[in-house]
């Protein structure tokens, strides 16, 4: 109980608040899971006594379909399979955090992403078949506490949201739209987000002939390395003038 109400704390509070945008769903022995949606969340306080007995009455509250058993805390019967059908139904990322995964920083980010982590005991053989298709993302060669792999997740996905906010970087320049596209669904697949500038040079005429504008393709600054690197696989080196 105590790893959970840790797990719980980690992921979502905040000095005076509650990360509102965090949904947590608990799967006990892969058979109950309680799930704890952050914008509907009262009575989650930050002691783990509290948060203990929320997960009792949760727990007491137990039957055959999903039932709120206080404001924001549901419990239903579940597994790991049923879970992550439910994740993919509402449109989340599933991933799994290891640490034999791949490093963060070299990790393609999705949007709406939903991690998977084990408890002081290591994913069982079944949990692993479960999850086995999924990408693995590692923090470090270090095995941490599940609270602790929250906290830094939070840490770095703040970070990433401020850096998203920022001005975009030149990744590369092409010369007419059907090929910027063309890289723009490549880096897409790889989950970066890419916005297109066309630029048309002055000249007398001042417009594209047949199309061949000259076209910037921008993505964000933490996605600039990787983004190079996949356009210098798959088509060319990447050229900013």
């Amino acid at each position: 109980m105590d790893v959970l109400c840790r797990a719980i704390g980690a992921a979502f509070f905040l000095s005076h608040d509650l990360r509102r945008d965090v949904e947590v769903t608990l799967l006990l022995q892969d058979k109950v899971q309680i799930r704890l949606v952050g914008k509907q969340l009262r009575h989650l306080n930050p002691d783990e006594r509290s948060t203990a007995a929320l997960l009792k009455r949760a727990l007491a509250a137990m039957d055959e379909e999903e039932v709120e058993s206080t404001p924001g805390i549901y419990v239903s019967p579940g597994n790991l399979a049923s879970s992550l059908d439910r994740l993919y139904q509402i449109g989340a990322r599933p991933i799994v955090l290891h640490e034999r995964g791949t490093p963060f920083d070299d990790f393609s980010m999705p949007a709406d992403p939903a991690f998977f982590l084990s408890d002081h005991l290591q994913f069982t053989a079944s949990d692993d078949a479960v999850l086995s298709d999924l990408p693995h993302l590692s923090l470090g060669n270090q095995q941490l506490h599940t609270s602790q792999c929250i906290a830094i997740v939070h840490y770095l996905l703040d970070r990433r949201q401020e850096a998203a906010g920022e001005d975009l970087a030149l990744c590369h320049l092409v010369w007419g739209e059907p090929k910027a596209m063309l890289i723009k669904g490549l880096l897409e697949d790889f989950d970066i987000p890419v916005n297109l500038v066309a630029h048309v040079p002055q000249s007398v005429l001042p417009m594209a002939i047949d199309g061949l504008a000259e076209v910037r393709i921008m993505v964000r600054k933490p996605d600039l390395q990787r983004a190079k690197e996949i356009i210098a696989e798959y088509f060319e080196e990447p050229t900013e003038q």
